[in-house]
């Protein structure tokens, strides 16, 4: 019954041009097309927020795998899914927020139509900031590196999408002021053939302090969902801004 905002669509479109699908497939029983919008994770937090908040079912399951350095796993999956007419509602309204093109094909299929995402000079920074918080929280990682007297921290985003991380690294430079780069990360065999796996890459540490500012961004209310990656990222802003702090003192001293 809440009433969605841009903020939620951008969000909603960080998990969706990460771990989301969007389908339309011919139906034989009913001898018509459906539509569906649904999003797969490991992290069962963030798939029944979308499941509890668009109302609809949670599942999970189980299956083998294997990850692009070749080792074999189960990997366990939640999933939620949105079909027919919601579905078509969902997509219609995300669909500006999707930056991957891949995506914006697929929801264009779906839709039946053309669809394009909004031009990154109208993007707000509360918009950016909460689609890089959901993207770092699907295909990203976050590494706290700690010694005796320091701390560091790196989020990566993956993607076999070279592209997609470039309109990242514009998208976050232009609006928020957020330095990053990415590279060539490895190359894999697939059953598509040889992929190559690009990474970026947002740091901040004492010694180059440029980004903290989008590190507390991730902080605020409702702008993170996955409380094992705040959670780094809480325990660096707190030793950061400790830090920040004794060093004051000890100037005045």
């Amino acid at each position: 019954d809440q009433e969605l905002t841009n903020l939620d669509w951008a969000k909603w479109a960080g998990w969706f041009d990460t771990d989301g699908c969007f389908t339309r497939q011919w139906n034989k029983k009913i001898k018509n097309y459906q539509v569906f919008a649904d999003l797969r994770l490991s992290d069962r937090q963030s798939v029944e927020l979308f499941s509890d908040m668009f109302e609809t079912s949670l599942r999970y399951s189980e299956g083998d795998t294997t990850t692009p350095d070749g080792a074999h796993h189960i990997a366990k999956t939640f999933r939620s899914c949105l079909s027919g007419p919601k579905a078509t509602w969902f997509t219609e309204n995300i669909s500006p927020y999707l930056i991957k093109e891949e995506k914006r094909e697929y929801a264009g299929a779906l839709l039946e139509d053309t669809v394009r995402s909004k031009d990154f000079n109208t993007w707000t920074k509360d918009e950016v900031t909460h689609y890089l918080a959901t993207v770092i929280e699907g295909d990203g990682s976050i590494q706290l590196s700690c010694s005796e007297t320091s701390k560091s921290i790196a989020i990566r985003i993956y993607s076999g999408d070279k592209q997609y991380l470039a309109n990242l690294v514009s998208i976050a430079a232009s609006k928020l002021n957020v330095r990053s780069k990415f590279k060539k990360a490895r190359i894999y065999q697939t059953k598509r053939g040889l992929m190559t796996m690009y990474v970026l890459f947002i740091r901040c540490c004492k010694r180059n302090p440029e980004n903290i500012d989008f590190f507390r961004s991730l902080l605020k209310y409702k702008i993170m969902t996955l409380d094992r990656k705040k959670e780094k990222i809480q325990e660096f802003v707190n030793w950061f801004d400790n830090k920040t702090i004794k060093s004051r003192l000890e100037s005045r001293v």
